[in-house]
This record gives structure tokens, sequence and C-alpha cells, in this order.
């Protein structure tokens, strides 16, 4: 070789490490750039919807410091005849309707010198308001009832958020004392307390009703610490108490929040949200009148990870700093003046760890896809898409001139999954129903599992609630579904259940029971068991959506209303394979033959020494390479009959490349035997073939990876 060549392959190399170099970092910062366009709309759009919920919740709590004001005035011009009280409690409750109830609490004796306690209170129920007696519940006297001491000894003001008997709610209370002049002295005492309530779970359901992505949340903390907000479902008296809790749990994030909230604070803050366990950003709002906190949660990740533009991007740069690496390797050859047989095969070593690592890489972007954000479908995970739902189920009705449809709540929740073949899987576990009072009497309780080969359901319990009933059934059902095989063993599936009201034809709607559930994130995994054992598999996700589907039959049922786009109720599964159990029965068995095929080529030589140490003889590597053949056969028979795919699978190409292995090592040791004169296998005792083995077939792969993953 002269010198010429090597300068224009070492310029050549150099330039297009340059061009690549160059590109690479050039598409970093476009990675950037496009991830910061796809997550910077959405904080804007977090941080308005936090500012306006907090003005929202502001602005509805406001009211009752005026109130309040405007009854301890009336009830300090002297007393009021039981009449008069609840004309006043009527009005006052009547001037806002976003008020749960009122009452009045008067001190032992202060209304009757014959009555000890006197409390009344009126509340909305059922769209009519509603007198209880206070008193006849409780002794509100006591020191365990701190919403009613607390304002006598400090004043006017809000009470933690507690449970009330009279309200039968979770109150929002704001409290204020009045006082009368007592006619002896002519000094004022404190007479009672003035109690205006709302209620907690309509002002939580406003921070449901926002939309905060796919696996957004928000929390409410009052000013002494105390998360309110249900969808962590944490409660605790003292603030103490939950710093202390974040700090045993080791939730930095949560403990930031509530230092925000003790300071009355707003901001941004970022960490590690420990529900998830993903990195998060949080808007957190200060709420001046209550002296609460809103915090609303972001996970960074809720828009970037699956996203298909991002990580074509991410492959794009490794491929870019692969065939860098690979230019340098290049040069660097093209410089060495004597090429030794340790210098080339360090070269080739470092090649194939190259390719390997770019499929490594590939395997690591391709296979992190979050298989639920990819659902074109109608996914429900929080109840503001939930709502949007049920608008839009209801102007399809209107439009199409149907009866408005029946809505049913329905929960699930699965204790056990097991794939018994490539298509069927058994699944056991609980549904339930909630009939309210408005649903009509003949109407038949129960549901059907159109999908289920075989199924098994008995009805476990009957509740009686003060709005209705909940029927709960036990279930063990097999599914025949089919599943996609063709990234096997990446491979993700998804395991469902599909729900049909059992009067299917009464256009009943069933709802996701979200109200059941502590946390609907599908990362969190709501409605699975949380001992959940399925050997194989990774449970990623679970979660509820719908599916709009149209049947070519009426069933025999004249003006069968689900016949074209019923929204039908489904609760997947999300399952991700665990790599370890298919790399070992499969893919060690391909890679230890690729091993011994290496070392069937590594014998070919037609140096006496080594002929006679190694005994080297075409014949000998045709007889080694149909054994190997068999051993690949095989398995590879063996795995396609397990999966019955229809298609081919990615773990299918390392078997193709494997038996193209054995026919070219085959060819090449005829081809070396019979002194053919072709260079690549002649020259240097067939040192080409040798060290070309390992890149050829990483490279291969590589290409194939990128091909099935991009």
């Amino acid at each position: 070789m002269t010198i010429l060549p090597k300068k224009i392959i070492f310029k050549f190399s150099a330039l297009l490490a340059l061009l690549t170099l160059l590109s690479g970092l050039a598409l970093i910062a476009e990675y950037r750039k496009k991830r910061e366009e796809v997550i910077g709309p959405i904080q804007a759009e977090a941080l308005a919807q936090s500012i306006g919920l907090a003005k929202n919740i502001d602005d509805t709590l406001k009211p009752s410091i005026a109130l309040a004001s405007m009854l301890t005035e009336e009830l300090g011009q002297g007393p009021l005849s039981d009449s008069e009280l609840i004309t006043l409690l009527k009005r006052a409750l009547n001037s806002n309707s976003d008020l749960l109830g009122i009452g009045i609490a008067y001190e032992p004796f202060s209304y009757d010198p014959d009555v000890r306690l006197f409390a009344p209170y009126l509340t909305r129920q059922g769209g009519e308001l509603k007198r209880i007696q206070i008193e006849n519940q409780i002794d509100y006297t006591v020191d365990a009832y701190d919403w009613y001491r607390k304002p006598l000894r400090s004043g006017t003001g809000w009470n933690e958020v507690h449970f009330s008997q009279a309200a039968d709610r979770t109150v929002v209370e704001y409290a204020a004392p009045f006082f009368q002049k007592d006619p002896k002295t002519g000094q004022e005492q404190a007479m009672g307390i003035v109690l205006v309530h709302y209620d907690l779970d309509d002002i939580l359901a406003k921070i449901n009703k926002l939309n905060m992505g796919k696996t957004g949340y928000g929390i409410m903390l009052s000013n002494q610490g105390t998360f309110l907000s249900r969808p962590l479902q944490f409660q605790v008296d003292k603030a103490r108490a939950v710093e202390a809790e974040a700090k045993e749990t080791h939730n930095p994030l949560r403990e930031r929040i509530v230092h925000m909230a003790l300071a009355g604070e707003s901001g941004n803050i970022e960490g590690i949200d420990v529900p998830t366990g993903r990195p998060s950003w949080v808007n957190v709002q200060h709420i001046p009148t209550p002296q609460w906190t809103l915090a609303i949660l972001y996970s960074k990740e809720d828009l970037t990870k699956g996203n298909l533009s991002l990580r074509r991007r991410l492959i794009w740069i490794a491929i870019l700093f692969i065939t860098f690496a690979l230019m340098l390797i290049i040069m660097d050859l093209s410089r060495v003046k004597k090429k030794s047989d340790l210098t080339l095969w360090f070269r080739a070593l470092k090649a194939s760890v190259l390719f390997t690592l770019g499929i490594g890489i590939v395997w690591y972007l391709a296979t992190d896809d979050i298989a639920w954000k990819n659902l074109e479908r109608t996914l429900i995970i929080d109840q503001h898409s939930l709502e949007t739902f049920k608008r839009s189920n209801i102007r399809e009705a209107l439009r199409n001139r149907q009866v408005l449809p029946i809505y049913i709540p329905t929960g699930v929740f699965v204790q056990s999954i097991e794939f018994t073949s490539a298509n069927n899987v058994i699944l056991t576990g609980y549904i339930w129903q909630h009939y309210n009072e408005h649903v009509p009497d003949d109407l038949s309780r129960g549901f059907v599992l159109p999908e289920a080969e075989s199924s098994e359901i008995t009805e476990s319990y009957r509740r009686k609630e003060k709005d209705g009933e909940v029927i709960g059934w036990y279930f063990h059902v097999t599914l025949r579904q089919e599943f996609d095989y063709t990234r096997y063993p990446f491979d993700q599936q998804t395991v469902w259940i599909r729900l049909w009201h059992q009067d299917f034809d009464k256009n009943v709607v069933l709802l996701p029971a979200l109200d059941s559930y502590d946390l609907i994130h599908p990362e969190r995994l709501p409605g699975i068991e949380q001992d959940f054992v399925l050997p194989g598999w990774k449970v990623t996700s679970s979660f509820f959506n719908y599916r709009f589907n149209s049947y070519n039959t009426d069933f025999g049922i004249p003006r069968y209303v689900g016949q074209n786009q019923f929204p039908e109720l489904y609760f997947q599964i999300g399952v991700k394979r665990r790599f370890l159990n298919p790399f070992i029965s499969n893919l060690t068995p391909i890679i230890v033959v690729l091993l011994m095929l290496f070392a069937v080529l590594i014998t070919s030589s037609k140096e006496a020494e080594k002929i006679q140490l190694l005994g080297f003889n075409a014949s000998t590597i045709l007889a080694s390479g149909s054994a190997l053949f068999f051993v690949v056969l095989i398995s590879h028979i063996d795995l396609r009959g397990s999966l019955s795919a229809n298609e081919i699978f990615y773990m299918e190409y390392f078997y193709v490349v494997t038996y193209g292995a054995i026919l070219a090592i085959s060819i090449n040791s005829i081809l070396f035997s019979w002194n053919i004169s072709i260079p690549f296998v002649q020259y240097r005792d067939n040192l080409l073939p040798k060290l070309f083995y390992w890149p050829v077939i990483t490279l291969i792969m590589f290409v194939v990876t990128l091909i099935k993953f991009y």
C-alpha cells in the first residue's frame, strides 16, 4: 500500500470525523431547544392555571368574612328568638350558593338559662335547607373540639379543616365570636361563635378539573402545614408531624412545599416527586384569605418521555458520535506504518464495542416508551378528563336526539395476572359499581365482560349508602387477546378488561370510579394489588380509557343505541417484559454459538505449526458449522412456537445473523483451503475475516436495531 492512499484515508476520515462532531453538537443544541419548546408552554400554562385557581378559591372564601361580620353584628344587638335565628341563618345561607352551611354555637346557658347548650345549624342537603341542632350530636365545649374553643380564645379566623358531624362533611370553616352587653354590668361578654362552612370536596374538585397533563396532580395545604388534598390521602394535625413524615420518607420536595406553606410563600421549585419517582416542577401559590397553599406538580417527563421526535434526535446524536469515534479509529490506523496483529485486533475490538454500545443506547431510548401516553383513545386519569368526556358524550346524545346516557361509576381491582399462552391471559380480582338513587329501578345491576373466553363472576358484597348502593363482584376470567411481539424481548404489552353494562341496550355508560382510588396516576398502579406477582414481567401502569366501538349488528334489539361509535370502558394494565429471562434462555445460546464460531474461525491457518496444533481443515469447520446450525435452529423453532407470532420479531434477527455467520465461515474455510486468489481471504493467513468477524456482526445488529426501534 502506497503512502498516498494512507494520506487520503486519513484526510477523508478526519473530515468525516469533524463533520460528525459538529453535526452531533448542533443536534444536541437543537434537541435542547426542541425540549424547551415542548416543556415551556406546559410550564407557562401550569403557572397561569395555578394563579387562576388560587384566585378563584380566594374569591370563593373571601365573602365568608363579611358574612360572619354581619351575623356577629346582628347577634350582638341582643337576644333573638328561635324563629328569628333561623330566619337570619336562612337569609345568610341563601345569599351565597357556594356555602355548605351556617350555624351558631352558644356558650353554656347563654341562650337560655334553663338550657345548657344551644347550637342551631342550617345546611344544604338534596337541594333543600335542613336544620340540625349540633348540641344533640356532640358536646362542643369539650377540649376535643378546638373549632369552638379557638375562636373564643384567639378571635375571628379560619379553623383547621375538620369533619363536621352536623354537615356530615369535611368542612372549611370560618368562625367568629359574637358578644352582647351584660344588662347588669354593661360589659360585653362572649356569647358564642358563628360558623360559616364550605364543603372541602367542592374546593378540591376545582383542582381535579385542571388540565394537569397525564401525570400531574395538585395538593392543598393549610397554614398549619396540613395536607388537605385527597390525591395524597394524607392528613395530620400538626405541621411538625408533616415535616417529620417528609423527612422519614425521604421526601425533600414535600418538605420544601410544607416550608413554603408555613411561610406563606409563592414560587416555583423542582425536585423528585416521591409518589411518581420522577423529576418534577411545582407551582406553589399562596391563597391569602384562608392562608392556604396550592401546589400543582407536573412531571418534567410528562411530554418528553415517549416523545418520538425527541427520541429520534437522541438516536441520531448517538449515531453521529459513534461514527465520530469510528473515524478516529480509522485515522489512527492510517497513521500506523507497521500494523502489528495486536494493533489490528485492538482496533477491531474498539469498533465492536462501539457498535455494541450503540445497540445498548437504542435499547435504552426505544424501550423506555410509556405505552399509555401513546394511546389515541380517550384516556381517563383525572376528574378533568372525566368531566370532558361526559360533556362530549352528552353533546353527542343531544345531537343524535338520543336519550341522555345513564352513568354508572365502576371500579376495578386486579389481584393476579397469569399468561397461560401467547394469547391467553387469566385475571382475578374485584369489580364494583355504584348505583345512586336516580338510577331507574328497572335497570339491572351487573356488568358483562364481552371478550371473556370463560369467566366466573360471583357477587361478594352489597352495601347501602346514603345516596344509593354499592355492589361488588369477584371475578376469575380468561381473556383471549392479541399481543404485539415485534420488539421481543423488549416488548411492552397491554392487558385489558373490556366492560359493558348488563343492560347494554339502554344507553348505559360505565364511568371509572376515580373516587375509589388514592391517586389516579397510571404509574402509581391504581387498581392493582400492592404485592403483585407476575413472573417475567413488570407492571408499569394501570388506567381507564374509552374506545368508541361499532358493530355490524343490532343484536336483535330494535333501535340499539350502542351500534355506532358507542363509548366502552376499558381497564388497561401495561406490562413490560423483564429482559433477564429472555437473555438467559434465548440470547445466551446465540452468544455462545457465535463465540464457538469465532473459535472455529481462529483455527483456520496454513502454517504447519498451527495446523499441527489446531488440526484445521475445511471439513472439520463444515461439520462444526452444521452442528451449531441445528442447535440454533431448534432454539429458534421453540421460541417462535412459544410466541405464536405472525411476523418477524426483533430477536429473530439474532438467529438470522447467526445463520449468516455460520454460512459465511463455511464459505470462507472452503475458499481459504482451496487457495482461491481472493486478497480478503488469503491476506496474512486469513487475518481479515477474523478481524472483521465481531465488527461486522455487531454492525449488522446495530443497523437492525436502528431500523426496528427508530
